[in-house]
């Protein structure tokens, strides 16, 4: 048996690394088990909210992050229907210390994260596939499945961050309470200049057929083109579907390689706790939303920052491990009640059939359009999945800028989705 850690993260994408670097940088001796033999370079959520940026410049990661990714501070919503195109711009304002987000690929957040946490200590096993684990009054015990034979992990305790799909979470009975979304999504990395087609490096595509999510994702050439397919459709030939739509988001233009693709399915649900005995919850494995405004990876994130925040108190003896009860109440809640809200009103606006309604929508858009700050509201409105980081003493305390900022907020972030 592996000596004894005092936390054992599970999954390697920017949730599980972000959290073993946290609770390394409180002196935690903690090991991570990825069941892939690298890390994961499946198109996925790739901007990061000014509410991000805080959390990688406080982890010491943000500069060399900005070296890699591209830094934004423009977004477009596009009508094709009434040809109609806004564009909006994050401006800076006093108090708020991010007027960008950050594009960049979760597998570089990761593997940054993961040179960091070597340097204090942290072990990361690659080709490692979690098959049993047994909760005990001291702590988990784990068996992974490797090239070597199988192996048996001890800790204090365990973050399950290995995604929607969690095998941390089915092996603790857990349930995860929700529903899927009856699309499909396919999320492809090509390299093709959309700017000249009049996209910005940020763009929403409101269409009931096209919807799309294009990002420019770095200064090479490489974009992010999402879109949704019926989930009835075959999935062993969406690959054959992907120049289909191509064709029109590129306006019959050849002109283009595809990089990567990958389909996954929608989802709107939490795990039915984030604490059950010794095993912990982050992430996708806490709770999966749709994608629509980027408010997953945001929301994953900042639930890994706050339980690193607690574990590594509880770890230190400064707060009782029945804080973790809290903490998957508010994490729940900030899913429920913020992130869920947001992301179906999203979803409903990129793909809404009505003609009546894309109307109101066009007008909301316009109005949007006209406000000089909307740009830096829809920066700003990422912090609301900070919630309450639950003790005095967190490192989180004072990360939301918004009670500082120099912007009237007051009856306005109802506009921002």
């Amino acid at each position: 048996m592996d000596k004894k850690n005092d936390v054992i993260v599970v999954g390697a994408g920017p949730v599980g690394t972000l959290c073993a670097l946290a609770l390394a940088q409180t002196g935690a001796k903690v090991t991570v088990l990825e069941q892939e033999a690298a890390i994961p370079e499946v198109p996925r959520a790739a901007i990061y909210f000014p509410s991000t940026l805080a959390v990688l410049e406080e982890l010491g990661l943000l500069e060399e992050l900005n070296s890699i990714g591209l830094i934004n501070r423009t977004f477009a919503t596009h009508i094709p229907e009434f040809g109609y195109t806004s564009v909006v711009t994050s401006r800076p304002v006093e108090g708020n210390p991010f007027d960008y987000q950050l594009h960049a690929g979760q597998h570089d957040v990761a593997r940054v994260a993961i040179e960091h946490a070597k340097k204090l200590g942290v072990d990361v096993l690659f080709q490692h596939i979690v098959t049993a684990l047994t909760d005990g009054e001291d702590g988990v015990t784990l068996t992974a499945e490797t090239p070597e034979g199988s192996k048996t992990f001890a800790a204090s305790w365990v973050i399950g961050a290995d995604g929607a799909r969690s095998t941390v979470r089915k092996l603790a009975g857990i349930e995860f309470e929700g529903h899927t979304w009856p699309e499909r999504f396919i999320a492809t990395n090509v390299k093709f200049d959309f700017r000249k087609l009049g996209y910005e490096q940020a763009n929403f595509v409101c269409d009931p057929v096209n919807m799309a999510v294009i990002a420019q994702l770095d200064n090479a050439g490489l974009w992010r083109c999402t879109y949704m397919e019926d989930a009835s459709l075959p999935l062993e030939s969406y690959e054959e579907r992907v120049h289909q739509r191509y064709e029109w988001f590129m306006q019959g233009s050849k002109d283009y390689e595809i990089v990567s693709a990958s389909p996954y399915m929608l989802h709107q649900r939490a795990a039915a706790t984030l604490n059950k005995g010794h095993v912990l919850l982050a992430g996708d494995a806490a709770h999966a939303t749709n994608p629509c405004g980027g408010l997953g990876l945001t929301s994953g994130i900042w639930t890994g920052m706050v339980l690193a925040d607690l574990l590594g108190a509880i770890i230190r003896g400064e707060e009782d491990a029945s804080i973790l009860d809290r903490y998957s109440a508010e994490r729940r809640r900030i899913f429920w009640d913020v992130v869920t809200p947001a992301a179906t009103e999203n979803k409903r606006m990129l793909q809404e059939s009505d003609p009546d309604q894309r109307q109101k929508d066009l007008l909301g858009v316009k109005a949007m359009t006209d406000d000089p700050d909307s740009g830096t509201m829809l920066m700003l409105f990422a912090y609301k999945v900070i919630g309450d980081v639950l003790r005095p003493g967190s490192r989180w305390a004072d990360t939301d800028p918004t009670p500082r900022v120099a912007l009237d907020l007051a009856g306005r972030q109802h506009q921002i989705h």
